[in-house]
């Protein structure tokens, strides 16, 4: 394939979904030639430099933008929007923040030569919002990653040691970041934790915040049989859904949401909310609720901890999962590339 000059700025940002799926692709596309800036690349600096310099150093090659912004008068350029959730939660945002990314999103929906989206939910916002045609928008799902698959029961009784957790118990992935929707699922989980005094909810992400527990404790929320699993690998985080009664992930806002098909790679059942793109990528036994009612939430929640699994529910969840591949995700870009690049 023609190589691809990747607008690489998401690279140098912390790590985030947006990050992963850049570096899963750009590692199986030996025709892509990163484009990083010098220094600082987060905010303004960042969208200076990729409207200055990467448009001149890359003015007459093929340039993909991985990450919703990039040059919007380049002349040969692909971009992936993964969400407009800068528009649909303004709430979540600075204005400065909605403002910019909006009017970026606006210009390049006119003046890239193509747009990708992670879901056709996103697709659907960029077409209804910004009046892209649909033949210039393409949906190509992200993967899984192979290190998500059911691990070894030692495994398992290991992480199990290491987190303190001998019984029963339910993941889920909370931060600080208001879509994850924190708080209500704290909430939910006090509702019923007295119901199951022997499970637990097993948290990872960027909950250490204590910020986090301590606006869930101001609102009177108690945090009996919370476990914080510390930062986890890939490998203990496969092991920590394998032991699992389930995935709690009823996220206000998801332009994808990798942990559902993360989890579900492993067997484990799934919590989700039935909006945005989570209803399109989730396994058709998932548990869909409202996630602004913390009574859904508590009561699918609870669901998960009384019913069994069906003998082959785990396997079934797994070969849904397997259909998501990140060879798959690639081969959809190099035809995309293929068919809309000059």
């Amino acid at each position: 394939m023609t190589p691809v000059h990747v607008n690489a700025r998401v690279l140098s940002v912390a790590s985030n979904g947006q990050r992963r799926v850049a570096e899963e692709i750009i590692t199986r596309l030996p025709s892509a030639i990163p484009v990083a800036p010098h220094g600082a690349a987060s905010g303004v600096r960042g969208h200076l430099w990729e409207q200055g310099p990467l448009l001149l150093k890359t003015w007459d090659k093929r340039l993909w933008s991985p990450s919703t912004s990039g040059p919007v008068f380049h002349p040969n350029h692909i971009v992936t929007v993964h969400d407009i959730a800068f528009v649909d939660g303004r709430e979540w945002f600075s204005s400065s923040f909605s403002t910019l990314y909006d009017q970026i999103t606006r210009r390049l929906a006119g003046s890239a030569r193509h747009l990708i989206t992670v879901s056709e939910f996103t697709r659907q916002r960029l077409i209804e919002h910004y009046r892209a045609h649909p033949d210039r928008v393409t949906t190509i799902h992200s993967g899984v990653s192979p290190n998500f698959a059911p691990q070894p029961q030692d495994a398992v009784a290991a992480l199990r040691s290491r987190i303190g957790v001998d019984g029963p118990y339910l993941v889920a992935f909370l931060g600080s970041d208001p879509r994850k929707n924190t708080a209500r699922v704290l909430e939910a989980w006090a509702q019923i934790h007295p119901r199951f005094p022997e499970a637990r909810l097993v948290t990872f992400g960027r909950l250490a915040n204590p910020r986090v527990f301590a606006d869930a404790q101001a609102s009177g929320a108690p945090m009996d049989g919370v476990v914080h699993a510390g930062p986890v690998s890939d490998a203990e985080l496969a092991s920590l859904y394998t032991g699992a009664a389930g995935l709690v992930f009823p996220s206000l806002y998801e332009g994808f949401g990798l942990p559902i098909l993360e989890a579900a790679a492993c067997g484990s059942p799934i919590l989700t909310a039935a909006t945005t793109a989570m209803p399109e990528i989730s396994p058709p036994d998932a548990h869909l609720v409202d996630p602004r009612s913390v009574a859904d939430i508590a009561a699918a929640m609870a669901r998960l901890l009384e019913d069994a699994d069906e003998p082959d529910a785990r396997a079934r969840r797994r070969d849904f999962a397997s259909a998501f591949t990140w060879e798959r995700t690639r081969d959809a870009y190099v035809a995309t590339f293929e068919k809309h690049f000059a």
